[in-house]
């Protein structure tokens, strides 16, 4: 890019971070310690021209943008501080989305042997029983979701479009056998009719579904 180019894409970023901000040019002349005139001057389109390094810096700090995009170096207009929380925060997600995602990346998969390995029971081989049990809390928001959203991962696999191999840790079916770790409060009737399910599905997509059990070793 050279510097017409950068120049241009400076003063249409900033005009669309100003925008945004709500921010005028004297709000912005002040913010960032320089005249008025000299914000206009960045904003000229005829004489487009690009601002010293602090000045640069000043602008996106008071338009809460990063540098890098105010100058075309990146696409994000977040800076890299606000990147880094976003990435490691933690936000509320319908459990739907995900669930269509995963619908679809099986999907995508079709004629293809699919692995998984769940550090729990696979959503896909749950009872409504199970889900009623696991949901009880949200029960009226999420339970239905949840339960369609299997529903449609059970039919996808009964398809035989692909090879399902899941790898389960031992540990997990005996804890739901005998109603210990996190299915201490699961009723055993909950629990046996959900080991049966998957047993029964088991033998019925053999060999197009297989289920390998692991230990810690």
């Amino acid at each position: 890019m050279d510097k017409r180019q950068r120049a241009n894409l400076f003063r249409e970023r900033l005009m669309e971070a100003m925008s945004v901000k709500g921010v005028t040019k004297s709000g912005l002349s002040r913010a960032a310690h320089v005249d008025r005139s000299t914000i206009g001057q960045l904003l000229k389109s005829d004489q487009p021209r690009l601002p010293n390094a602090q000045l640069a810096a000043d602008a996106a700090k008071a338009l809460g943008v990063s540098t890098d995009w105010l100058l075309g170096l990146t696409n994000r207009p977040e800076t890299p501080g606000d990147i880094v929380a976003a990435a490691l925060s933690l936000s509320p997600a319908e459990r739907t989305s995900a669930d269509e995602q995963l619908l679809e990346w099986h999907h995508e998969a079709a004629g293809y042997k699919v692995r998984h390995v769940p550090a729990t029971l696979p959503d896909i081989l749950k009872t409504k029983r199970m889900l009623n049990w696991e949901y009880a809390a949200v029960r009226e928001r999420r339970l239905p979701e949840a339960y369609s959203a299997m529903q449609d991962q059970l039919e996808w696999l009964s398809s035989g479009v692909s090879d399902y191999e899941i790898a389960l840790p031992i540990h997990e079916i005996e804890a739901c056998a005998a109603g210990t770790s996190y299915y201490k409060d699961a009723g055993k009737d909950v629990r046996e009719e959900q080991l049966h399910f998957i047993a029964d599905q088991c033998e019925q997509m053999f060999p197009r579904l297989r289920i390998f059990l692991f230990d810690a070793h």
